[in-house]
C-alpha cells in the first residue's frame, strides 16, 4: 500500500497545468480503483455533484476530492453487479446478484439472492427478485419507459454473457407499474416466442410503445400482454440472434447488429431485416456498431469492412481488413476507422493511416476540441490543435491499459486504467 500512496503523491505533484491548459490527477491508493479484474459498466454524475463509477464488483463514488467504495461489505446485496440505471426521479437502481453457480449455489446456499438496490435521498433500499415474483440471482438489463414504468430482465445466468440461459434455463421480465407500485413477473409461458423472456435490449418508439429484443424474437407489450413481431416479406428474425450492437439515429430509428451477421431496423412504422441478399458478407462479420453522417447516411462497421446503407434495401460494402471496433465521425465530418494495423482518418478524398495508433477500442470527442483514441495496451492518444499527444505510463497515466469512463459537465475527461483512475481537467 505504501508504494501506491507514494505513486499518488508523485502523480499529484506532477499534475501541473500543461501549457496552462490542463491538469492531470491520478488516484491509485485504493485497491477498488484498480480495474484489472473489473468490468466498468459506466459512469455518471449524480444530482449532488458526485461522480459514480459502476463496475461488476462495486461502485466507486468521488465527491469532495475523495473516493468512497460501495460493495457487499457495505450496502450491496452481493459483490456482483449486472446493470444499473438512473431513473427520471433521480433514483439510482443497482442490479445486483450472485451468478457464481457452484460457490453461491452449492457451497454457501446463497444462489437466489439477486435483486435491485435503489438509492434514494441518501438511503439504500433493497428489493429481492423473490419479492418481485421470481427467484433468480441476476439482473441483466433495466429500462424506464416514458410513462415511468420500470422493466427488468432477470435470469439465472451470469450477466454480460452470450446466449440466453445456458444450463440454468430460468428467467423473467419484471414489470413495475408506476401507478399501482406493484411488480409482475412474466415468464416463458407469458411470451409469444421461444425464450423471449431473455431480453437483450429495450427500445421505445415515439408513440410510447416499448419493444423487447430477445435472442429468439422481438415483441412489444400492449393492453396487458406481449405480441411478437411476425415474419413479413421485409422482416425475418433469425433464431437465435445475439444482438451485439444497437444504435438510435437522429430520427429515433433503431438499428441492431447481430451474430450471425444481420442488421435489423425499425423506422417508426415497420421492422426490416438485412442479410447477404442485401449486401452483407456473413463470414467473419462481427457488427461493431453504427454511425450517422452529416447527410444522414448510416454506416455499419464490421470485422470485414464498412457497410453504407443506400436508403432503399442494400448495404454498399467497402472491404477493410481487420476492423477493431466501431468507426467514429467527428464534428468536421471526418471518418475515423480503427483497424488492427492502425487508425485511418478519412477527410473527404484524403486518407491518413496512423500505424502507431493500432487496436483502438474507443474514439470520442471531448468538450475542448480534443479527439481521443484509446488503444488496447498502448495508452490514450489525443488529437488537439492539429497535434497528436500520447498518454500512458510514460506520460501522466500509471498504465498503458486505458478505458473511457466519463466526460463531466465541466469538460473533465475521466479515464480508467488497471492501475487507477485518472482525470484530465481543463482550465
Amino acid at each position: 500500500m505504501k508504494h501506491k500512496l507514494f505513486f499518488t503523491v508523485i502523480c499529484l505533484c506532477l499534475a501541473l497545468p500543461l501549457a496552462g491548459q490542463e491538469k492531470w490527477t491520478c488516484y491509485t491508493d485504493k485497491s477498488e480503483l484498480l480495474m484489472d479484474n473489473q468490468i466498468v459498466l459506466g459512469a455518471f454524475e449524480y444530482v449532488d455533484g458526485s461522480l459514480w463509477v459502476v463496475t461488476n464488483r462495486g461502485i466507486n463514488i468521488f465527491k469532495d476530492g475523495k473516493w468512497n467504495t460501495i460493495n457487499k461489505k457495505t450496502d450491496l446485496l452481493k459483490n456482483q453487479i449486472g446493470s444499473y440505471m438512473v431513473d427520471s426521479q433521480n433514483r439510482i437502481w443497482i442490479g445486483s446478484g450472485s451468478p457464481d453457480m457452484f460457490w453461491n449455489g452449492y457451497v454457501t446456499r446463497e444462489l437466489y439472492k439477486g435483486g435491485v438496490i435503489i438509492y434514494e435521498e441518501g438511503e439504500w433500499k433493497p428489493t429481492f427478485t423473490k419479492d418481485m415474483g421470481i427467484n433468480v440471482p441476476v439482473i441483466n438489463k433495466m429500462f424506464e419507459a416514458s410513462n415511468g414504468d420500470i422493466w427488468i430482465a432477470a435470469s439465472a445466468n451470469a450477466a454480460n454473457q452470450g446466449l440466453s440461459a445456458g444450463i440454468f434455463r430460468k428467467g423473467a421480465l419484471l414489470h413495475l407499474d408506476i401507478e399501482t407500485g406493484e411488480w409482475t413477473a412474466y415468464r416463458q409461458k407469458d411470451m409469444p416466442c421461444r425464450e423471449c423472456n431473455f431480453v437483450k435490449t429495450f427500445y421505445e418508439d415515439v408513440n410510447g410503445r416499448v419493444y423487447f429484443i430477445a435472442t429468439y424474437g422481438i415483441m412489444y407489450f400492449e393492453e396487458g400482454s406481449f405480441h411478437a413481431i411476425e415474419k413479413t416479406d421485409s422482416f425475418n428474425y433469425r433464431n437465435p440472434s445475439m444482438i451485439v450492437s444497437s444504435y438510435k439515429d437522429s430520427k429515433n430509428n433503431m438499428w441492431l447488429g447481430s451474430l450471425p451477421l444481420r442488421i435489423y431496423n425499425y423506422d417508426g412504422e415497420h421492422w426490416s431485416s438485412f442479410t447477404n441478399k442485401n449486401g452483407l458478407k456473413i463470414k467473419n462479420g462481427h457488427p461493431h456498431g453504427f454511425v450517422e453522417t452529416s447527410d444522414n447516411k448510416i454506416i455499419m462497421s464490421s470485422t470485414n469492412g464498412l457497410y453504407t446503407y443506400d436508403g432503399e434495401n442494400q448495404w454498399v460494402y467497402e472491404k477493410i481488413n481487420y476492423l477493431f471496433g466501431n468507426s467514429f465521425i467527428d464534428k468536421q465530418n471526418r471518418l475515423w476507422i480503427p483497424t488492427q494495423k492502425g487508425l485511418v482518418i478519412r477527410d473527404g478524398d484524403n486518407e491518413t493511416m496512423h500505424k502507431e495508433i493500432s487496436k483502438v477500442v474507443n474514439i470520442f470527442e471531448d468538450k475542448n476540441e480534443g479527439i481521443w483514441a484509446l488503444s488496447r495496451n498502448n495508452g490514450a492518444w489525443r488529437l488537439k490543435d492539429g497535434e497528436w499527444q500520447q498518454f500512458g505510463k510514460d506520460n501522466q497515466l500509471p498504465s498503458d491499459r486505458v478505458g473511457l469512463m466519463h466526460i463531466s459537465d465541466n469538460g473533465t475527461v475521466w479515464l480508467n486504467t488497471n492501475k487507477g483512475i485518472c482525470s484530465c481537467e481543463y482550465d
